[in-house]
């Protein structure tokens, strides 16, 4: 009798190890979009959460520009804040780019172990239309803020203050005719939660700007933390958190 509960619990035991195994193949089993998807339904969903990150450019000589830091609070789905330390506008929705990346991406690839148990990180390669569109929106709302925020003075100087637009205008417009722009994205999924813990964006320009061709690299590192005020253990354990300077 003792015997027949012995093999009775062995099986049960078994069984209840099968169960977990098969739990987690199906989830080692989701496609690269899947995850892309279940990340970007996991954040918005998310009523509240924190981001920070970073954003630099270099240009094809090696020069390179001081970083724009940045750090932005979300609170029943709306972002509240988001500061930097510039004094330009910094306009930047994570769960936007996520359902950008979700709806009109050009390829997705897991590229870390599969095996990996706390996260799954994604290669995106985003529609080279939808990145150039983006970008030429950014471009121009910031000359356009520029335009709006003109010194008062004199007349002279507020004609000249017009003059200097008019002509950055046009040389913006030459050269976004002429410019490509593609874009990779890096996201850091937890396996768990199914919620995106980091994302790096690298996107590459090519422009001609007074009949020469120049190329140009940004790249922006963003991490997330306080989901629902809570902590991710493995935003803790894996990722440091961005500070402001």
């Amino acid at each position: 009798m003792k015997r027949k509960k012995a093999i009775g619990v062995s099986i049960l035991t078994f069984a209840t190890m099968l169960s977990f195994v098969g739990c987690a193949t199906v989830g080692d089993h989701r496609s690269p979009e899947e995850w892309l998807s279940l990340s970007y339904s996991g954040l918005a969903a998310t009523d509240q959460y924190d981001f920070t990150g970073s954003m630099s450019i270099k240009t094809e000589g090696g020069l390179a520009f001081k970083p724009e830091v940045f750090e932005g609070k979300v609170v029943d789905h709306q972002q509240l804040t988001l500061q930097t330390n510039s004094q330009e506008t910094m306009h930047w929705n994570p769960v936007k780019v996520l359902e950008t990346l979700n709806q009109s991406n050009e390829e997705v690839q897991i590229v870390n172990d599969s095996m990996n148990a706390e996260t799954v990180t994604l290669l995106i390669t985003e529609n080279e239309n939808v990145s150039k569109e983006k970008w030429e929106q950014r471009l121009r709302q910031q000359l356009d803020q520029l335009v709006a925020n003109m010194p008062s003075g004199e007349q002279p100087y507020r004609q000249e203050w017009m003059e200097e637009m008019a002509r950055s205008r046009n040389q913006l417009d030459a050269m976004l005719s002429t410019m490509h722009a593609s874009t990779e994205y890096e996201l850091v999924i937890d396996r768990t939660k199914l919620l995106p813990l980091k994302m790096e964006e690298k996107t590459s320009f090519q422009y001609t700007y007074n009949k020469r061709p120049f190329s140009e690299s940004r790249y922006t590192t963003v991490r997330f933390q306080s989901f629902n005020g809570a902590l991710s253990d493995t935003v803790q354990q894996m990722h440091k958190r961005v500070t402001m300077d």
